[in-house]
């Protein structure tokens, strides 16, 4: 019987050593993420909206971006370590803003970073015509609009969530409506979007190789390696033959497809020489696209 007892106790104090070093584990990864995305979001939202040369569509969507990353950090991620004596505050209401809350935050981040992806996708694919569309007005009605449908699509959960034993859980009298519910959300808000990203950013690539600019990226980077292989006293004549090169005419035997390449590319050269901010504007896009897709992929 004795033995009994004390095989039971070391069973006990070794599970609740195992769980408190979960718990300080699980602590040493929320407060750094938690203070981390605090502060860089607060930073973003401070700079953009004091600065008014950085008010441009692109920043908008950032803004965007940064409010809706912000809104899970504060009404999740601290209920979620447990060693804090945290709490949900107001009961069954608490509970409920809070899901409501998170679940809006997610949706509206991942419809931002959709909305700037087909926006880039049409700054890249078709930049004379959507040059003249893309506005900050415009772009506030598109991010009212993704908070709109955010919160349509969160509410759901705002009924189906409750406050049991200090923990916010859902209802088991609806457990097939949530089921149903998460089986939405995770097509219209995951699967979906990301179709959709993985589609355009192909078609966008295949776009800047059809007017040869990878393949002009890739020359430059070539030339460059190959002029920094020579001697210096040899690198100025290697210039002036690269420039001297440029400026003669090449023969007339290309073939169609060559023939069509370069007029891309000369039609693309002419427009941006003809408006240089329009080219900034679409270079600056791309990176920003870029940007929002390291982002996207964080936040799965």
């Amino acid at each position: 019987m004795n033995t009994t007892n004390i095989t039971n106790n070391s069973l006990f104090s070794y599970d609740d050593y195992f769980t408190n070093t979960l718990e300080i584990i699980q602590g040493s990864i929320y407060i750094p993420i938690f203070c981390a995305g605090i502060g860089n979001n607060i930073l973003t939202i401070l700079i953009i909206s004091l600065n008014q040369d950085m008010r441009t569509v692109t920043n908008c969507y950032l803004l965007n971006l940064a409010i809706s990353d912000t809104l899970p950090l504060i009404v999740s991620l601290p209920f979620e370590i447990s060693f804090l004596p945290i709490e949900v505050p107001w009961g069954h209401l608490g509970c409920r803003i809070r899901a409501l809350l998170a679940e809006t935050s997610t949706n509206a981040s991942i419809l931002t970073i959709s909305a700037f992806t087909i926006e880039r996708y049409l700054a890249v694919c078709g930049p004379f015509r959507i040059s003249s569309l893309s506005t900050i007005r415009r772009a506030i009605k598109v991010q009212i609009f993704i908070w709109l449908i955010a919160i349509l699509s969160s509410t759901p959960y705002f009924y189906f969530t409750n406050n049991v034993d200090h923990q916010c859980l859902f209802d088991r009298n609806f457990q097939l409506f949530v089921t149903i519910c998460l089986y939405i959300s995770a097509i219209c808000f995951f699967l979906l979007p990301a179709f959709i990203l993985c589609l355009l950013y192909a078609l966008m690539a295949q776009r800047l190789y059809n007017i040869g600019l990878l393949h002009e990226i890739h020359r430059s980077k070539n030339e460059k390696n190959n002029s920094n292989l020579l001697p210096m006293n040899l690198q100025p004549y290697r210039s002036v033959d690269s420039r001297l090169e440029k400026r003669q005419f090449r023969p007339t035997n290309y073939s169609l497809s060559r023939t069509l390449t370069l007029t891309r590319q000369s039609t693309y050269r002419n427009g941006n020489r003809a408006s240089p901010g329009l080219l900034l504007h679409i270079q600056a896009m791309k990176k920003s696209a870029f940007k929002m897709l390291c982002k996207f992929i964080l936040s799965l």
